[in-house]
């Protein structure tokens, strides 16, 4: 890759799948700076509230393993800071971790993303290629099996390993090249609900108004403000974007 600022790989372990009231138990983090450093974070975090059973199932995490450790808020701070000014990429990140990271951000009263970034979706790279879980994708590319499966820091160790494989022979390859193959809209908001059209009107890319500018509808807009399923940045995003308009 040819980085125009770090990128943080990461992934995260959950207490949940809805991204209005799912709490990180895990993140697992490798930052790549411009030297092709990398720079590992990890950490089991305390969600505050039960972990359920089926979420335990799934990647190990009980609340007896967590009870100890810090909680969200009390690592905000330098976690907002490992990630500061570099690009993002995940596994499924774009539907899954990047939102739920910016509502635990939020939380706290942090705006995560306030930097130019690119978001690199790996998970979406390869369903272009040849859709498929994280583990056949890595057996696929590397010919091993992926030990320790919904264990973050093995996800996230595996997920930068499958991109070197996807740009082999690609040195000469962005964060930005990456995003822009598989991302058909100028994205506008972190959770992918909004999108920029070719006259840079903000347009809804989910719902009844799919492809239609968010001020053409402005009882719409007003139920997405109401609703606890959408992000706060996303909010946030709508708002700047209603007042630059007036």
């Amino acid at each position: 890759m040819i980085l125009k600022r770090p990128i943080v790989f990461f992934d995260l372990e959950t207490t949940g799948l809805d991204v209005s009231t799912a709490r990180i138990v895990e993140i697992a983090c490798i930052k790549i700076d411009l030297e092709g450093n990398q720079i590992e974070k990890h950490s089991l975090i305390n969600p505050t509230i039960p972990i359920p059973k089926e979420a335990s199932d799934i990647h190990g995490i009980t609340d007896d393993k967590v009870q100890a450790k810090p909680k969200f808020i009390e690592l905000s701070k330098s976690l907002y800071n490992f990630f500061k000014d570099c690009d993002v990429a995940g596994f499924n990140s774009d539907n899954f971790d990047i939102p739920i990271l910016v509502e635990e951000f939020s939380r706290c009263n942090i705006v995560f993303g306030d930097w130019e970034m690119n978001t690199v979706d790996v998970y979406r790279i390869e369903k272009l290629l040849r859709p498929s879980k994280l583990s056949d994708v890595y057996k696929r590319y590397t010919g091993k099996t992926l030990e320790d499966a919904h264990s973050a820091i093995a996800d996230v160790s595996a997920t930068l390993e499958i991109l070197f494989h996807q740009y082999d022979g690609k040195e000469e390859i962005t964060p930005e090249e990456m995003e822009n193959f598989y991302r058909l809209k100028k994205r506008y908001d972190l959770s992918n609900k909004m999108y920029l059209n070719d006259n840079d009107k903000v347009c809804w890319n989910f719902g009844k108004n799919i492809n239609k500018p968010i001020e053409d509808d402005m009882n719409y807009v007003d139920w997405v403000l109401k609703q606890n399923t959408f992000s706060q940045e996303t909010k946030r995003k709508i708002n700047d974007y209603l007042n630059s308009i007036k």
